[in-house]
């Protein structure tokens, strides 16, 4: 293992050598260049993510996955000019049950961030563009190799607009006590919607509050209120999200309601809601053991579907993740199915 990561690492160091003759900036040393981190050079950072999925769900065909394949690119040249770029390929099949190797290759690529912050104090700062939308705090640090799971919570992306085009105003005050603020506002659609979105929003609206409680603890408040793409519905959700350490434990939860307005006729009922309790206990340094409940009723579905999750998570390196999971599913069937599920994900 310890030859994979390794390789691993000359791998992503090749990579990013490429990346950086291709943007036209070779000044960087590659033995300045550390796994995690990306490749800095003058202003410019360049990095992303792989995430390997492979899933044994009871009720479907086994398949390997390339999840996600993402490149991060960030710049910073003044207070007002500063940035940010985020694209992937994500669901590429490299092998599915019953076919062959590459047999349903068909990748899709996915705008997930594309915008610049202007600092337009010390305490407040704008950003215009695409951006991921802060409700929880799954939704906005989602890549794989910084979440415990490969199964992302329903809690966490079912029922708002997971991406914001538009502006968003950033609040960070000198008050510990106080909460870091984001307000936000698309006026219109989203910029390159993905495909498998589950739903598509417009007119969106909402706010975040985040409450710091030392170096890894926090409380968040989420307020989103939105129009529902291609139907008369209108929704207003609210959100709760924390985290709490103690000692070897970590310990999250988010929960959000919506409320759910409009003529549509095949909705089943006018709220939804989900919440989930996950725990990780580290082990050892290395190894780490990680358990969640999640409860989550659909607008569409009479019955609530319930999801259990245990696996364990192995990192020989902080930027580097293996992850194994059974996943027991009952009630209404979403997106989440009982099974085996495991995968590798690096940040380079």
């Amino acid at each position: 293992m310890i030859f994979l990561t390794q390789r691993i690492r000359l791998i992503m160091q090749w990579a990013l050598a490429v990346l950086l003759v291709m943007f036209g900036t070779t000044n960087s040393s590659a033995d300045e260049y550390h796994l995690g981190e990306g490749y800095t050079t003058g202003n410019i950072n360049i990095a992303g993510y792989i995430n390997l999925v492979a899933e044994a769900p009871r009720d479907g065909k086994a398949q390997a996955v390339g999840d996600d394949m993402s490149l991060f690119v960030s710049a910073h040249f003044n207070k007002y000019l500063n940035p940010f770029f985020e694209a992937e390929y994500s669901g590429a099949t490299l092998w599915r049950e019953g076919g062959g190797l590459f047999s349903d290759f068909k990748p899709t690529f996915v705008l997930e961030r594309l915008y610049n912050d202007s600092n337009l104090t010390e305490n407040l700062s704008l950003r215009l563009g695409k951006l991921l939308t802060p409700v929880g705090e799954w939704n906005t640090i989602h890549a794989a190799p910084l979440v415990w799971t490969t199964t992302r919570p329903m809690t966490t992306t079912r029922s708002f607009a997971n991406y914001t085009s538009g502006l968003e105003l950033n609040y960070l005050p000198e008050n510990s006590r106080l909460p870091e603020i984001q307000l936000y506002l698309q006026p219109d659609g989203e910029i390159m919607p993905r495909r498998d979105e589950l739903r598509g929003f417009i007119h969106v609206a909402g706010a975040h509050l985040n409450w710091e409680k030392g170096l890894n603890d926090k409380i968040g408040l989420s307020l989103q209120h939105a129009d529902v793409n291609r139907s008369d519905d209108t929704q207003t959700l609210l959100g709760f999200n924390a985290r709490k350490t103690l000692d070897k434990f970590e310990i999250e939860t988010e929960a959000t309601y919506t409320w759910i307005q409009g003529a549509k006729l095949k909705r089943v009922r006018d709220d939804e809601w989900g919440a989930y309790l996950q725990g990780g206990y580290a082990l050892s340094e290395k190894w780490s053991l990680v358990a969640r409940q999640e409860y989550f009723s659909d607008r569409n579905t009479t019955q609530t579907s319930r999801n259990s999750l245990l696996g364990m998570v192995w990192r020989p390196d902080p930027a580097i993740a293996w992850k194994l999971e059974y996943v027991k599913q009952d009630g209404a069937r979403l997106s989440i199915s009982s099974g085996v599920y495991a995968s590798f994900s690096v940040l380079f």
